[in-house]
């Protein structure tokens, strides 16, 4: 996702261990300036600072000695060979511009923000943010992880953008230094998590020219000051809301088809939900049983969580046994290993969820939930990547087919009616029970 930055160095100090300390990074060394010759800090000293993204003093006694007096030439460019290697990776690195962002934050009032750089990890962020923001993270090479110091200034840590493309927040911060056509692809990733993008641009790199040559794709572009570039806000047009509220008993059900020819086994709460994911569009999708909210409190409850759902339904029965009640053992154990089959081979992430709600005393409604589009759709592209497949090899292994006891050839319906929660249990998103 991020472009190679080599920054400009005005390098106060020894080449040669300069050099050997970088162990291969790329740098450019633009000019050498020697810290014991007292001209070091006449007029012509200013003209090479603004030369450059940075001033490395070698030696760091020197730095600290010489600190007050550098002050005056702008000092947020001046650090350590330490500080350099340790905090300027892939972006200009300025204590300043932590603080502009850290204000930037509060005055835009955001409550949960993504940190898709790892940037508040990388440059040592501890404090904790006032008003109850929330600050997930993403972590490639789980740098944030090396000490709970940092790992716990984070909600939750995320390994990759694709790991949490089901969350959304007031905005995501960008920080490593990106191409123009890198920056459009996490914009284009991005749609369905934020409508914000807070990014770092850096002075006289390609990303500025193209955000200044192109704001009229955003709806609003903000710039904010900071060191050698600035903090921009893109705030993306806003897609029209489309609510597309069913019961589940209302809707056609398939009846062509991998589901339509299964509808007998699967139910048909599950060919319904199958119909609505193939012959809809709509941003906001939900399946209820009852009155739902209006369309004002949805949007509402939707802009502080991920899936609105009817509470969970106790019973002193686990599913496991609910089903074994009604099917009998032998039919329930055999088509549950089915289940289990199908999941390791489609999904194999999600069998310790399996295990864990078949064994519980809680369920979700399987029909009755309301969410986004991108939500709906990773559900669905879940649920029926597999569960096709088990009621065939249910049908090819077992005579139910010849059963007319509904009690016995609904037993793939009644397992699948657990997997809303299976789904809800494996994944990240905040629920909010109002149907």
């Amino acid at each position: 996702m991020t472009c190679k930055y080599i920054p400009r160095i005005l390098l106060c100090g020894d080449m040669k261990n300069f050099l050997r300390a970088l162990d291969g990074q790329k740098v450019n060394i633009v000019g050498q300036i020697d810290c014991d010759d007292g001209k070091i800090f006449s007029d012509d000293f200013q003209t090479l600072v603004d030369g450059a993204d940075y001033v490395i003093f070698d030696d760091s006694a020197k730095f600290a000695t010489n600190f007050e007096r550098l002050a005056r030439f702008g000092s947020e460019k001046f650090l350590t060979r330490e500080s350099f290697l340790k905090f300027a990776g892939d972006n200009f690195f300025a204590l300043e511009n932590v603080q502009t962002l850290l204000d930037l934050i509060r005055q835009l009032k955001f409550s949960r923000l993504l940190d898709a750089d790892d940037f508040f990890a990388r440059n040592e962020i501890f404090s904790a943010f006032a008003d109850g923001l929330e600050v997930d993270g993403i972590d490639e090479n789980f740098s944030a992880r090396r000490f709970p110091l940092l790992e716990n200034f984070y909600n939750k840590i995320y390994p990759t953008f694709d790991s949490c493309k089901l969350q959304t927040y007031d905005a995501i911060i960008l920080t490593a230094d990106r191409l123009p056509e890198q920056i459009f692809d996490t914009l284009v990733a991005t749609d369905a998590m934020t409508e914000k993008i807070l990014l770092f641009v850096r002075k006289n790199s390609a990303l500025e020219d193209w955000l200044a040559e192109n704001s009229v794709a955003f709806s609003n572009v903000e710039n904010f000051p900071a060191v050698n570039g600035s903090w921009a806000l893109l705030t993306k047009f806003a897609p029209s809301e489309d609510f597309g509220i069913y019961s589940a008993s209302d809707l056609p059900v398939d009846t062509k088809g991998a589901v339509g020819n299964l509808r007998r086994y699967l139910g048909d709460d599950v060919a319904s939900l199958h119909w609505l994911w193939k012959n809809s569009k709509h941003t906001t999708i939900g399946l209820v049983n009852d009155d739902s909210p209006s369309q004002d409190e949805i949007s509402k409850i939707l802009r502080g969580c991920d899936v609105i759902v009817a509470s969970g339904e106790f019973s002193a029965l686990t599913p496991h046994e609910q089903t074994i009640s009604v099917c009998g053992e032998y039919l329930n154990e055999h088509v549950e290993k089915i289940f289990r089959k199908h999941l390791k081979l489609k999904q194999p992430d999600y069998l310790s969820a399996f295990h864990f709600v078949s064994a519980g005393h809680c369920l979700f409604p399987f029909a009755k939930f309301i969410t986004r589009r991108n939500i709906f759709d990773s559900y669905c592209e879940w649920l029926f990547s597999f569960v096709t497949d088990v009621a065939r090899e249910v049908l090819d292994t077992t005579n139910i087919s010849a059963v007319e006891n509904p009690k016995k050839y609904r037993v793939v319906a009644l397992i699948a009616e657990r997997l809303l929660t299976v789904w809800l249990a494996k994944n990240r998103l905040r629920l909010v029970p109002a149907l």
